[in-house]
């Protein structure tokens, strides 16, 4: 078991970016559910190795496409730019 095992999603609407599910090594945890007129999900999902050396990191982000509208999207990362997690 490592250090520590957390993911968060991040839902890009045309309002901006709106927080989603998470869990923490804490024991917070919140359902992840995607937001009407959610073009784009991005999970972002960090593990720390029992060592806890920086070395033995990992992050791992993966996108979600919910619309095939990719000017739409494109246009809606140059204004809010990327999302900011917490984890």
């Amino acid at each position: 078991m490592g250090l520590s095992n957390e993911w968060q999603v991040k839902h890009l609407t045309k309002d901006g970016w709106v927080g989603g599910g998470y869990r923490l090594d804490c024991g917070d945890k919140k359902d992840d559910v995607v937001p009407k007129g959610a073009v784009l999900s991005i999970r972002r999902h960090v593990t720390v190795g029992k060592l806890g050396a920086p070395s033995s990191m990992n992050v791992d982000e993966s996108e979600t496409k919910h619309s095939s509208d990719q000017s739409l999207i494109d246009a809606l990362i140059k204004k809010y730019g990327k999302p900011q997690f917490g984890v």
